[in-house]
């Protein structure tokens, strides 16, 4: 943005939120901006502070920002999906593209200051697919100014709500991390005796196929 201090901003993240949005109204001010989020689920938007929230409601509220929503949950062939791209684009005054800043960092605080993130600028030889491709995607988006608006502004989702993604990934309260790493009696000793019982069984069944093959072939052939 240093580089190109002018002219429109297109920024398309999988996910916001108000402290990142405030992040971005500071160091967009003049310029229009479009902002393309994959997933605006109110749960992003729950804390904040009430100065936060004022300042992220009136830059959405700008005439000159523009708040798109892409995403896919239906089953069919082409399965779901949802905008999980992290690009943003400098354009000139015509609204053309001049310079793209690709990584993995997401309009969160999480993605802006405490993550190990990693942001680039893209090479010119990159420039047509990637103008192409935010270019789809802005297409077939929908505005989603109004619903960002409500989300910023009551942050009503439940503060206690464990991250989906915690789970799936072995995060775990102390207290689950107990019961998983101390099996009780009634799986972790059956498992064992189960353990003991394949052993004897598989004994068992190599001294049978022994003596059957000593009684069939006499010794010395």
């Amino acid at each position: 943005m240093a580089a190109h201090p002018t002219g429109p901003l297109v920024v398309c993240v999988g996910s916001a939120s108000v402290a990142g949005i405030v992040w971005l109204a500071e160091r967009s001010r003049g310029r229009p901006v479009t902002l393309l989020i994959g997933d605006m689920k109110s749960r992003n938007f729950a804390l904040a502070t009430d100065a936060h929230r004022h300042t992220a409601l009136g830059f959405v509220q700008r005439s000159d920002v523009t708040v798109l929503n892409w995403y896919r949950t239906d089953r069919s062939n082409q399965g779901r999906s949802e905008a999980h791209l992290k690009v943003w684009a400098a354009c000139d005054r015509a609204g053309v593209p001049q310079a793209f800043l690709v990584g993995s960092a997401n309009l969160t605080m999480a993605g802006l200051h405490e993550n190990v993130e990693l942001m680039t600028i893209a090479d010119a030889s990159e420039y047509t697919y990637l103008r192409s491709t935010v270019q789809q995607l802005q297409n077939k988006a929908w505005d989603a100014k109004e619903r960002l608006e409500e989300w910023i502004e009551h942050g009503d989702a439940p503060t206690d709500r464990h991250h989906p993604r915690g789970r799936r990934s072995g995060r775990a309260s102390a207290g689950n991390a107990s019961r998983q790493q101390a099996p009780t009696a009634s799986t972790g000793c059956g498992s064992q005796v189960l353990a003991v019982a394949s052993l004897a069984v598989g004994g068992a069944t190599l001294l049978l196929r022994r003596g059957r093959r000593s009684r069939s072939c006499p010794l010395g052939t």
